[in-house]
């Protein structure tokens, strides 16, 4: 008689066969356990994480969780599962051999679970070294140009450029000896930008144009300073047209920008003004599409009257176009430009009961629509209050079309966590969304959208349209930024350039300078 060896039972499996199966499985999840661990612990950004100010990124609580069920089941059941194979048919080799074949099938599939409970992630790409000596700032940021990889960060001291594909520096331009940085254009124009120095409580008065592909100065010229004190301050430049515009005392002129030859004069003090001893100053300046826009205030020496205006200058000649009065009363204490075109201005009086409004003009000559920065439903946050990037500030306001975009603060909030949009054709507010943590930084992205950097270490994208979220509801976490950051929620600048994000800090001794994000 032959011995039937069959399995029995109806097709199951021999003891020897489940018990391989056993170990095979057991061998995974101590994979996935070991996986899990190693990718959990190394996602902490700065070792260490919690709380709202410096969350754990997506992903890292179910992934350590896992990491530890699978640790106090998979080994006592590896261990179960070797020794029911060992006496099912003795030897060594074989569970072995299954349990590193059962450890390596499951790294890919660990993996992909991983990435699913992370979500998208930016990492800390690059980080420029601190800033020597450590008591410059960061005065502003430029890039080189749409599609260019060079940021150039304006500095106390001197143009340091760096390349965003991997943080090199691309160039150092130093001030002169005992002079600092006082001014800057707002952005570079065919290939130049403006820098303005001066000495320790003296007039702003040397300009240099840059050429801010190799660091080179193009030219030199010297101007009577509208300030009294090497302070930076902002919007003294600006460019358009081939021509150079800078504010002086009691004047505006206008440069070549290629070769810095001098074009024209325009005095901001008229006749009347100076036979009624009244004394005019231009603030800043703003030059786009072939216009300059001059924001002038005038005070008599009795200091019983204060003015303001908007002065318009043909950028190619210097001729006056216009000039509108603007709508205060007491001393100006802050105008900043937000918008060269359509010209969007930030205007502060000191009187509390004063103006305090985002203004914009159409271009068509008529009265500007005002948007208050405090209404029953938010406070706008256009300018840090910091002091950070004296230059150019690091602004929470962009202009899309003919929207304005701005951080807002709701009642009872210290900090902005709320993007708004108001329409700047008749001031009425289009959408808001609430992002939950405060905003640290935003900036155009592509494709109609905006960035929004949150001091949770998350970057939002949302929809200039609407203000929908893009992509992740959650936005992508940005990890090994908490810790890396420092000075993230004072100011910091956020900017696109060579296919990296790059956040730029105005404080660059205990924080990094410049940093580049990446998936």
């Amino acid at each position: 008689m032959v011995e039937d060896s069959r399995p029995h039972g109806g097709g199951r499996l021999a003891p020897p066969a489940a018990a391989a199966l056993a170990v095979l499985a057991a061998g995974a999840a101590v994979g996935l356990a070991a996986e899990f661990h190693f990718l959990g612990w190394t996602s902490l950004p700065g070792n260490g994480c919690g709380g709202p100010y410096s969350p754990c990124p997506d992903g890292t609580t179910p992934t350590l969780l896992l990491a530890f069920l699978l640790t106090f089941t998979g080994f006592p059941a590896a261990a179960a599962a070797v020794a029911a194979l060992t006496k099912a048919r003795p030897g060594r080799a074989l569970p072995a051999v299954l349990l590193t074949a059962g450890v390596l099938l499951a790294l890919w599939p660990g993996r992909q679970a991983y990435l699913w409970m992370r979500g998208p992630v930016l990492d800390v790409a690059w980080k420029a070294g601190p800033d020597r000596p450590p008591t410059v700032r960061g005065l502003g940021v430029w890039t080189a140009g749409p599609g260019s990889a060079t940021v150039v960060r304006v500095r106390t001291d001197a143009l340091v450029a760096y390349d965003a594909r991997g943080g090199d520096r691309a160039w150092t331009l130093r001030a002169p000896v005992r002079e600092s940085v006082c001014g800057m254009s707002e952005s570079v124009t065919d290939g130049i930008g403006l820098v303005a120095f001066g000495r320790f409580a003296k007039p702003c008065d040397t300009v240099w144009g840059v050429d801010v592909r190799t660091g080179r100065k193009v030219w030199e010229r010297g101007i009577d300073g509208v300030t009294d004190s090497s302070e930076a301050r902002d919007s003294l430049l600006t460019a358009d047209a081939g021509v150079a515009v800078a504010l002086a005392d009691g004047s505006v002129r206008g440069f070549g920008l290629a070769d810095g030859a001098p074009r024209w004069t325009a005095k901001v003090t008229d006749a009347r003004a100076r036979k009624d001893d009244v004394e005019c100053t231009p603030l800043v300046a703003s030059a786009a599409r072939g216009t300059t826009r001059v924001v002038v205030t005038c005070s008599s020496l009795s200091g019983d009257l204060r003015t303001a205006r908007l002065l318009t200058l043909d950028t190619a000649t210097g001729r006056e176009t216009g000039r509108r009065p603007l709508p205060v009363e007491s001393a100006v204490r802050t105008a900043v430009v937000v918008s060269a075109e359509p010209f969007t201005l930030l205007l502060q009086e000191e009187d509390k009961r004063g103006l305090a409004a985002v203004l914009s003009w159409s271009g068509t000559g008529g009265e500007p629509v005002g948007i208050p920065l405090t209404t029953d439903d938010e406070d706008l946050t256009v300018l840090p209050d910091d002091g950070s990037f004296a230059a150019r500030p690091a602004l929470s306001a962009v202009v899309e079309g003919r929207s304005l975009i701005v951080a807002a603060a709701v009642p009872g909030k210290d900090d902005p966590e709320r993007i708004s949009a108001y329409s700047l054709a008749d001031g009425r507010p289009l959408w808001h969304t609430d992002l939950g943590a405060p905003i640290a930084a935003l900036a155009p992205a592509d494709r109609g959208e905006l960035a929004v950097l949150g001091s949770d270490a998350r970057l939002y994208t949302l929809d200039e349209r609407d203000g929908g979220r893009r992509g992740e509801a959650d936005g992508t976490t940005v990890r090994g930024a908490v810790g890396d950051y420092g000075e993230l929620a004072g100011g910091s600048q956020l900017l696109r350039a060579g296919g990296t994000w790059i956040v730029v800090n105005s404080t660059g001794s205990s924080s990094p300078p410049v940093l580049g994000l990446r998936p």
